[in-house]
């Protein structure tokens, strides 16, 4: 699975736009999340079905900490939650095409 999808996240601070950026070969995934005006890597897997999970380190303003994504791509379509801490929030997106 590759390819660049337009991300919208849903803060407390309200929705943040952004980039993610996944690139794998069977079911290893690894990629940048390009969001909350930093570049945040990550690695995980992807299911045959779509069901994906990402973990990563989040670079904030207080340090470095770690982050989960966990969700599906269908058709396109991106649902899913990003995790930090015992906070959850909404992350959707939808894939788009890179023409690097």
């Amino acid at each position: 699975m590759n390819g660049k999808f337009t991300i919208v996240l849903k803060s407390p601070m309200g929705p943040k736009e952004g980039f993610l950026y996944l690139k794998g070969m069977n079911s290893s995934i690894e990629g940048i999340l390009e969001c909350l005006g930093e570049k945040h890597t990550f690695s995980g897997m992807i299911s045959e079905d779509g069901a994906l999970l990402l973990k990563g380190i989040l670079k904030a303003p207080l340090g470095e900490e770690p982050f989960m994504i966990l969700g599906t791509i269908e058709k396109k379509v991106l649902t899913a939650n990003f995790k930090r801490r015992n906070e959850s929030y909404e992350l959707s997106g939808l894939q788009i095409d890179d023409n690097r």
